[in-house]
Formats: structure tokens, sequence, C-alpha cells
């Protein structure tokens, strides 16, 4: 082995745990350690000058930690018992709004000539769970550290746009009800993270429980687009008819923490799930370092960066016009 080799490891698995303890201490919602990764990777990247510092390789790290990831991200958010108590009329309004993403920003990446990888994460990263969906799909797609940045970035930027002015000035404007905002919130925001502080800190709304946790279900329909998005992009990519082979061992975690969580819900919510969320959320806040590590910046302020951004903003603004001509045909609490 190289004498380098353990930094390997070493680097992004600080970064990593860094990013979760930042996480962890400050509390906040919209402080998703992935994204925090990814940036102090590239940080650290820029003060090293260049990726020219890192002459192995280093996606080891993502090969190793992203698919252990995914078992345990299946354990704790594809929760079929949660998703079947959602709304009929609002779970075809997730349907319609997952659609209204991945159909958007597949044709403004044709559009705009945008590279392939990069039109897939953000679609993903866009229509499912941030930086989540983008973790899970990059190796699916043989997405390069460049893309999986560019895209990343992308949908963070727009979701922050989204939770501190675009979603809160259209409930205000509204007056959505604490129900509807909820839905609307859950069904158009980008990150979990996100929502739950799109509900917390919306004014005027009676941010009770009950409401906080029909925005999660909300979000966690969601999760159910990865297991039709995945094998949809891997196979565009690759032109044939493709299923990767970690995602139905994603579909058996989220069975298996269903089952527990039908037969011995204290233990799933009280033990389980809170063992689970951080080791994935560790997992891949490694991987996000890596992938920063190994970014060229000067790909993410590039033109496919503009264009991603643009993808991002687009498809964003159709899937929440989408959910408020919907929204009057749902009848939660006005």
């Amino acid at each position: 082995m190289n004498k380098k080799d353990p930094i390997i490891f070493i680097l992004p698995i600080s970064l990593g745990l860094i990013s979760y303890l930042i996480k962890l201490f400050t509390n906040l919602p919209i402080a998703d350690p992935l994204l925090i990764a990814l940036l102090l990777g590239i940080c650290v990247n820029i003060f090293l000058k260049s990726k020219k510092n890192f002459p192995f390789d280093i996606t080891p790290t993502m090969r190793i930690f992203i698919p252990i990831g995914i078992v345990f991200y299946g354990i704790a958010n594809l929760n079929f018992v949660r998703i079947s108590e959602v709304d009929p009329l609002i779970f075809l309004l997730i349907v319609a709004i997952l659609i209204i993403y991945l159909v958007s920003i597949i044709l403004m990446g044709r559009l705009l000539n945008q590279k392939r990888e990069i039109t897939y994460l953000t679609a993903t990263g866009s229509a499912i769970c941030g930086a989540s969906a983008i973790a899970i799909t990059s190796p699916a797609i043989d997405a390069d550290s460049d893309d999986v940045s560019v895209s990343l970035l992308s949908v963070a930027i727009v979701a922050t746009f989204g939770i501190l002015l675009i979603s809160p000035t259209l409930g205000v404007l509204l007056n959505l009800s604490s129900q509807l905002y909820a839905i609307f919130v859950g069904s158009t925001l980008q990150f979990t993270g996100f929502v739950e502080a799109a509900v917390n800190t919306m004014p005027m709304m009676d941010a009770n429980e009950e409401i906080v946790k029909l925005a999660l279900s909300v979000k966690a329909v969601r999760y159910l687009g990865l297991l039709f998005a995945i094998p949809l992009f891997s196979s565009l990519k690759k032109k044939k008819i493709s299923l990767p082979w970690f995602l139905p061992v994603f579909l058996i975690a989220g069975v298996v923490g269903s089952l527990m969580c039908i037969y011995n819900p204290s233990f799933y919510y009280a033990i389980l799930s809170p063992i689970v969320r951080p080791v994935y959320l560790v997992l891949w806040s490694i991987s996000m370092a890596a992938i920063g590590l190994y970014t060229d910046l000067g790909k993410i302020l590039s033109i496919n960066g503009g264009r991603a951004l643009i993808m991002a903003f687009a498809s964003f603004i159709f899937a929440t016009s989408t959910s408020l001509i919907i929204m009057p045909f749902i009848s939660i609490g006005g």
C-alpha cells in the first residue's frame, strides 16, 4: 500500500464526522451534514490549491460508504407504514409533482445540452430528497465527483431560496392553513430538513407535532420515487435496461424497517431509528467530503453549473405551481 493511501480514508472521514457534529450541535434542520461535508471538502481542496494534491483515486471511499449507507437509509426512510397513512389525494399530488420535476429537468437538460449525469442527479435531488437522492443515484449512473458537486450545490441554492422566500411568501399571500402549508412544502421542497424548518418557522402557523408529522409524511412518500428514478436514469445512461444491484437492497431494507415498525413500533421509533439515521448520515457525509476533495472548482463555476442552476430553479417553479393548482382539491383543514 502506498504510504499516502491512508489519507484516502482519514481526511474524508474526519471531514464527514465534523459535518455531522456541526449538525448535531447546532440542531438546525437546514444544516444538512451531506451538504456541509461537500462544502468542507471543496474548501480543503481549494486550500491545497487543486486536486493535483491528491494523485491517487479517492473514490474508494464513495464505493465503500455509499452502498452501506443505502441499507440504513432504506430502513429509516422507506417506511411503508407512514406512506400508507397518506391520503390518496395527497398521494396523487405528490406523484404529479414528481413527474413535473423529473420531466421538466430532463427536457431542459436536453434543451440546454446539459451533461446527462448532471441532469439525472439534479432531477432526483430536486424531485425526491436532495443530497440523499443524489448520493444514492450517483453510483447507478457512474457520476463523477464534479457531477455530484454541481448538482447538489444547484439544488441546495434553489432549496434555500425556496424556504427563505418563495414558500413562506406564497403561504402568506394565499392564506394557506397549517395543514395545507405542510402539504405544500412537503411536496415541493427538496431537503427533508428544509421541510421541517419551513413548517416550524412559518409566521402565524400552529406548528404543532401533528402538522410537522403531516409535512414529513408527505415528504416520506417522495422516497418511493427512487424506486422508479434510479432504474430509469441508469437505463437511460447505459442505453439498456439496467437495475443497479443496490436497488433491491434498498427496497428490502425498507420492507424490513416497515415490518419492525408494525410489529414493534416502540423499538423502531425509540431505538432503531435514532441509531440508524446517524449511521447513514455519517457514512454519506464521509462520501460527500471525499467528493468535495476531488471536485474541480472550475467545473462548478462552468457553463454546466449555470445550466444546472437554471434547471433546478425552473423545475421548482413548475412544481410549486402544480402544487398550488391541485391544492384546492385537497379538503384537509380548509
